[in-house]
This record gives structure tokens, C-alpha cells and sequence, in this order.
């Protein structure tokens, strides 16, 4: 009852490398019919019963194992759809018409491709024979070339002779017009001819015959692919002995063996890239014995070019996780060391410990981690995918299949030895979502730093420790409530039943704070756990959210997991600590310099203050001295003390200050902390914040960010672009508009950032 990408349609080879070689069945089906249907009312019909058919389709290929052809199914599914509806003749006849133009559509060497326990190993296959396709095409033609190139040169030589007069070879030498000509008179002519007086000499004569001999004999390689494995216990042999371009080796060391069939392979492919590159030096008269022979005789695979490694079939190690982990380590290493282009196929449980001997819980120690073991080899390719998802899956094959290096496939197919309660398409898939098995592509010829060699793309909210996604519920009242549940490792072992004994199901009455989710567990100091219970959300048989609690191994695991997903982060530079405590740094730098800024100017601003003070002060003082001296005060002298009787205006022009003293108290700056504003030094320029507001946000001459007026925007904005900001350099400051609505919630998540 789910639907999801497969089954796929395989294209067959033919066209160009970048060709689409793999595409989802409703895709398939939706632009075949668009191809010849491009109109909304055209095809009416079919489009309206397309589900219908790829709900058959899906039907069929539930059982199917292996590639079935597309063309016959195709039509098959049509059959079905008229005996289904029923439809009057001439509405039959029309659908009928509609049914042949979409099974036109199908390449007679198409196929579809459900989801197997095998499906890896099909895609393997398909991407190898549309990386061989192309490059034998041309490589049959070059060996032609060269033949005919060395033929010449010999017809040369024979002409020098005498039994180049012969009446066979005179005719061989006209070619298919030969039957117009009398070659015995011809002969009688050619006679008379004086022949070369410089022969060949015997060495390169029969080096040239050498050669051309080798390029007689070759044929192109019917076997696409090699698959090396012990192959007796898990029916794999079985499954693929009726593929015929694929040949099935039995050998108990996968990597030993694939080693040993690889350095046979390129001892006959020797021969031939040999001959052909004595052939090219031989017609273009650039071959030197004394420089060319030695070379030659120590001719191996490591000197071949790319383009000739990349035309021997991909040898494929069949490995488990499990030999790997234990008796095949050393092989396994030897191979990833080695630089021999072998691929490495290896299905990981995501929720087993490889590590672990038979027996042992699988939790009880820490995870082997195969992929960051291949990491260590450095030279060799990575890559790490899930079957669940084709096109991460696919692209790595041809990623890898394009180097010529050692490469290790991990892949996670959600089957398991025992019956599974769900389809293993969904628990391959939960095992992505979970970090239990994360995405990694890591390509060493793509550059020396770790962020050009990693390709972390595809991994869901990978910036998150976990992926969060909404749950909604109705609770007692028959409200609408809405969760946000962070999926973890131990979520996705509530789909394994070899796990089951991990959690314990805590009843509805029983409610406490020591009951913890998981993540918030977590995130707790080492010395809080020991008080707490982490817990996860599950449904119940009759549909009831309740609370189940974890053991501590799970909880172990699970933290172990998370250990190696922060691992993996900081490789692909995502929430990197080395550059959040640059960041940190230089915010630090940035607000030390700001605060020490700030502080010179109050000091420059309080010491102009003062000085205009003492300035007016003294103005003030002395214009009253001059008032007071200019007093007739002789009256003084003859009787007592008296009011003196002082103008006005006179008093008040002389206590009145200056206006420009009291402008320069109204211009004092006024300073607030509080007001929004950006590190524009640490801006990236990401436009992230234009889109929210083009008007609070604008660029300063060095494309940074700054901000315009707080009063063009609103509260809400300035948070939102300080969450989205990627150098974290926005700070909302408090709100202008006190009025603002979810001001509590948007000052609470401001805080962060201030």
C-alpha cells in the first residue's frame, strides 16, 4: 500500500553515456504517454486509467527478482485494462489505439526492475553496461584502424618482393573490382617493374605481424560484469547464473580472489592495448627498439591509460559486513590499498554491529563503522547508500565505475534474515532518516581537502542532529495537536524485532518529569542521566500515542551513532566546530572592537560636553562682571546697602547661555544597546535576508549586509533572518513596535542571537 520510486524502468544502452538510463515507473509511464500525447484532452482515456495500469505493473513485479522484460508487461497491462472496464467497440478501439502507442514507447530491450533483496547488484550491472557501451564501440573501431594500418605497411613490403607479381596477389591488391581485370596480363606487366632495393627488417617485420595477429584475435568481452563470492550459502549464484552477461566466481576470500581474477584480466588485456600502440607507432614510423622494446617487455596494467582500464569488465567483490569486520579485515584492507580498480559490494545491516561475534547482542559494544574504515585508506572511493533511494544508489556506480580506483560500495537493503512486519523499503529508508545509515560519497580524485572529496547530499536536514518531522494527533477533547518528534537510532529500532527487547511500554496513568524524549536525554550532562528515563512516541495496536522507555544499551548505541553522524558533519564542513569557534571568534574580535569604539567615543563625547561647559560657564561669568562694573555704585558709599535696580534685559542676556551650547546639548547622541544590527564584516553574502526584506536589508559598498531603519521592518523579520543567517552575524536587538504581535515567543527566540 505504499508508493514509492520502484519498480524502475532500465533504459538499454545505445545513445551517449549521459544518456537516462534509469527512471521510476510513474515517471516512465507519465512522460511515454506525453511523448505522443503532449495535449491535456489528448490520449483521454489511458490518462485517466494510468494509475490503473501502473498499479498492475506493480502488481506483477512484487515477485520479480530479477529484470523482466518491458515491452511484453506493457501489453500484458493493457489486456487487463480492457477486460477491466469493459468499454464499448468504438471506445475500445480508441483506447486499444492509445494502449499500442504507449507499449511504442518501450524499447524493445527495455526493462523493469522491481525492488529485491538484489536490486543493488542489477543496478551495478546496468550502470556497467552503459559505462562500457560507448568506450567498446570506439575501441572496436581504433583496432580496426590499427589492423588496416599494419596490413599496409606489409602490403609494402611485399610489393619489394617478387610475390607481389603473383596473379592472387595482384588481384587481392585491385580489390572488388578485380573480376573486370585480367590479372595474369596484369602480372606479365607488373614484372618488368624493378622492386624496392631497402627491405624490412626481419625484427620489425615480425613484430608488425605480431601485433596485427593479436588484433586479429580480439573479440569483445561478452561478460559485463565478474562477481566474486562465496556464493554457496546465500543463493546469490542462484539468482544470476541465468544472467548471461554476468559470470559468477566462487571463491570463501571475495577480495583475494577478485584480486587474483583482475591481475589475470589485465594480462590478456596487455597483449592486446600492447599491439595496438606498436601498430600506431609502426604506421607513423615513430617506433624506436632501442627505446620501445624494454618498455614493452615490462608492459603491465599500471601503465595503462585510463581509457583502456575502463574497458575491462568491473570486477565486483561480493563481501558481507561481517567478514569484512572479522577473518576478511586483512584482505579487505589489502585490497583498498592496493589501487587496483575493483569494486567492493558489501550489504550492511544498519542495525547490526558488524564487530560482533556470533552470539553477541549487537549493542553491547561500539559500531564498526566500515565506511570511516575505508576512509582511512584515503585513495580508495567510498561510497555509502541505500538501495531504498536508486539515484544515489546508481550515481555511485557510475561515479566509481568512472575512477580507476578501488571502490567500496555499503549499501543497506532493509531485508532481513528473518520475515519482515514491514515492506524493507521503508525500513531501508528509516535507516537513512535515523543517521543508522547515513549518506557518504567521497571521491579522492575530486580534489585534495576533505569538503571537495565528501559529497554529503541527500541526507535528510543534515545540518540537525536529527531529522524532526511533524506528528499530528487528536488528544481527549478531540482537538487537533500537532508534535514535533526529532527521528532517532531508536525510532528506527522500533522496526527491527531483534530489538524489541529494548523498550518496555510505560502505562497512561503512570506520568513524571523524570520521563525524558530521547534527544532532550541526550543533550543532558553525563552526571543528570542516571535521574532520567528516556522515552519515544509509538501507536499502540488501537491507534493510541503512548510513551515506550529505552534501555540503557539502546540509548548507548544510540548516542554512538550520533557520535558518528557529528563525525561525519565535520568532515563535509557542516555545523564544523573548527569554524563555529572561528565565527565565535571573530563576533568576539567584532564586539570587543565595537564596545572599545563605543567607549572612545562616550569619553570624546563627555569630554567635549564638559569643555563647552566650562567654555559657556566663563562667557556667562564674564559678561555679568561686566554689568556689574558698569554700575554707578557711588551711592554705596553714603548710605546702607540698597536692591540695585538692574535691567532686565540686561541680566537675562547675561545668564543666558549661548545658543550654540544649548544646541550642542539638544545634538547629544543618544546611544542605545538595544537597537538591531549586523557584523557586516562577517556577512557571506547569501541574500538570505534580502528575501525576507529588501527594504530593512540592503548591501553596503562591500556587498555586506547592514541594516536601514529597524522602522521598514518588523520584529518578526529580524529574527527570522538571524535564524536563517548562515555566519550568524544578524542580532535583532530588542522590538521598535511594542505592539508587535508573539512579541514573548520573538524575544525568547532572539535571545540567541543577541
Amino acid at each position: 500500500q505504499i508508493r514509492y520510486e520502484y519498480p524502475l524502468y532500465l533504459y538499454p544502452t545505445g545513445g551517449e553515456e549521459n544518456d537516462l538510463a534509469v527512471s521510476p515507473l510513474s515517471d516512465f509511464l507519465k512522460d511515454s504517454v506525453a511523448a505522443f500525447a503532449p495535449g491535456e484532452d489528448s490520449a483521454r482515456m489511458l490518462k485517466d486509467n494510468l494509475p490503473w495500469v501502473e498499479r498492475y505493473l506493480r502488481s506483477q513485479l512484487l515477485a520479480q527478482q530479477s529484470p523482466v522484460d518491458a515491452g511484453s508487461l506493457v501489453v500484458e497491462a493493457g489486456v487487463a485494462l480492457q477486460e477491466q472496464i469493459g468499454l464499448a467497440e468504438e471506445n475500445r478501439e480508441k483506447l486499444q489505439s492509445e494502449l499500442d502507442s504507449l507499449s511504442d514507447q518501450v524499447d524493445k530491450q527495455g526493462q523493469f526492475l522491481g525492488y529485491s533483496r538484489y536490486v543493488a547488484i542489477h543496478l551495478l550491472i546496468h550502470a556497467a553496461r552503459h559505462h562500457l557501451f560507448q568506450r567498446r564501440l570506439r575501441f572496436g573501431e581504433i583496432v580496426s584502424e590499427r589492423m588496416r594500418g599494419l596490413i599496409d605497411l606489409l602490403a609494402v613490403e611485399r610489393a619489394k618482393t617478387g610475390a607481389a607479381n603473383d596473379p592472387d596477389m595482384v588481384g587481392s591488391s585491385v580489390g572488388n573490382t578485380s573480376q573486370y581485370f585480367d590479372t595474369s596480363a596484369l602480372t606479365g606487366v607488373m614484372g618488368k617493374q624493378t622492386h624496392g632495393s631497402e627491405s624490412m627488417s626481419v625484427e620489425r617485420k615480425q613484430r608488425i605481424e605480431g601485433a596485427l595477429k593479436t588484433l586479429q584475435e580480439y573479440e569483445d568481452d561478452p561478460v559485463l560484469v565478474r562477481c566474486v563470492g562465496d556464493l554457496h550459502d546465500d543463493g546469490v549464484s542462484d539468482h544470476f547464473d541465468q544472467i548471461e552477461c554476468i559470470e559468477m566466481i566462487h571463491d570463501a576470500d571475495p577480495c583475494t580472489g577478485a584480486a587474483a581474477r583482475f591481475d589475470a584480466e589485465v594480462a590478456r588485456y596487455a597483449r592486446i592495448f600492447a599491439a595496438v600502440r606498436v601498430a600506431a607507432l609502426e604506421t607513423e614510423g615513430n617506433y624506436d627498439p632501442s627505446v620501445h622494446d624494454s618498455w614493452f617487455a615490462s608492459f603491465d596494467w599500471q601503465a595503462f591509460t585510463t581509457q583502456e582500464l575502463q574497458l575491462i569488465s568491473p570486477l565486483v567483490a561480493l563481501e558481507t559486513a561481517e567478514n569484512i569486520a572479522g577473518d576478511g579485515l586483512r584482505s579487505f584492507s589489502q585490497q583498498l590499498r592496493s589501487g587496483k580498480p575493483i569494486q567492493i559490494l558489501a550489504w550492511v545491516p544498519a542495525y547490526d554491529n558488524p564487530g560482533t561475534q556470533s552470539g553477541e547482542d549487537p549493542l553491547h559494544s561500539y559500531r564498526i563503522e566500515l565506511g570511516y574504515f575505508g576512509i582511512g585508506h584515503r585513495q580508495a572511493v567510498i561510497v555509502q547508500s541505500s538501495s531504498a533511494r536508486h539515484e544515489h544508489l546508481f550515481r555511485g556506480f557510475v561515479s566509481a565505475l568512472g575512477t580507476i580506483r578501488t571502490s567500496l560500495h555499503l549499501v543497506d537493503s532493509g531485508f532481513q534474515e528473518e520475515d519482515l512486519y514491514l515492506d524493507p523499503w521503508i525500513v531501508a529508508s528509516a535507516a537513512l532518516e535515523s543517521r543508522a545509515h547515513p549518506y557518504i560519497e567521497i571521491n579522492p580524485t575530486a580534489g585534495d581537502a576533505a569538503a571537495e572529496r565528501l559529497n554529503f547530499a541527500g541526507n535528510p536536514q543534515s545540518e540537525l542532529n536529527w531529522p524532526v518531522n511533524s506528528l499530528t494527533y487528536v488528544d481527549d477533547s478531540g482537538t487537533e495537536e500537532v508534535l514535533q518528534l526529532p527521528f532517532t537510532f531508536v525510532d528506527y529500532s522500533l522496526l527491527i524485532p531483534q530489538l524489541w527487547h529494548h523498550f518496555r511500554s510505560v502505562p497512561v496513568q503512570c506520568s513524571c518529569d523524570d520521563l525524558l524524549p530521547v534527544d532532550e536525554y541526550l543533550a543532558l550532562p553525563s552526571d543528570q542521566t542516571d535521574r532520567c528515563l528516556p522515552f519515544v512516541w509509538a501507536v499502540d495496536a488501537e491507534g493510541l500515542l503512548s510513551k515506550v522507555v529505552v534501555s540503557r544499551a539502546l540509548m548507548l548505541a544510540c548516542r554512538d551513532r550520533l557520535s558518528y553522524w557529528r563525525t561525519l558533519q565535520e568532515l563535509a564542513g557542516v555545523r564544523n566546530r573548527h569554524v563555529e569557534l572561528a565565527i565565535a571568534n571573530v563576533q568576539q574580535e567584532e564586539r570587543a572592537a565595537r564596545d572599545a569604539e563605543i567607549e572612545e567615543l562616550r569619553q570624546e563625547h563627555a569630554d567635549e560636553l564638559e569643555q563647552v561647559r566650562s567654555e559657556t560657564a566663563g562667557e556667562v561669568m564674564g559678561k555679568l562682571a561686566n554689568v556689574l562694573l558698569g554700575m554707578d555704585l557711588t551711592s554705596l558709599s553714603e548710605s546702607a546697602p540698597a536692591a540695585v535696580a538692574v535691567p532686565a534685559e540686561e541680566v537675562q542676556q547675561a545668564v543666558q547661555p549661548e545658543p550654540e551650547a544649548a544646541v550642542a546639548e539638544e545634538q547629544e547622541e543618544v546611544i542605545s544597546f538595544d537597537d538591531p544590527y549586523i557584523d557586516s564584516i562577517l556577512c557571506t553574502t547569501c541574500d538570505d535576508c534580502m528575501a525576507i526584506n529588501k527594504l530593512l536589508f540592503e548591501y553596503n559598498d562591500n556587498k555586506q549586509a547592514v541594516i536601514t531603519d529597524p522602522k521598514v521592518g518588523t520584529f518578526a523579520q529580524l529574527v527570522e533572518a538571524a535564524e536563517l543567517c548562515p555566519a550568524k552575524c544578524i542580532h535583532p536587538g530588542k522590538p521598535v513596535d511594542p505592539n508587535e504581535p508573539g512579541l514573548d515567543e520573538l524575544i525568547a527566540r532572539a535571545a540567541a542571537y543577541n
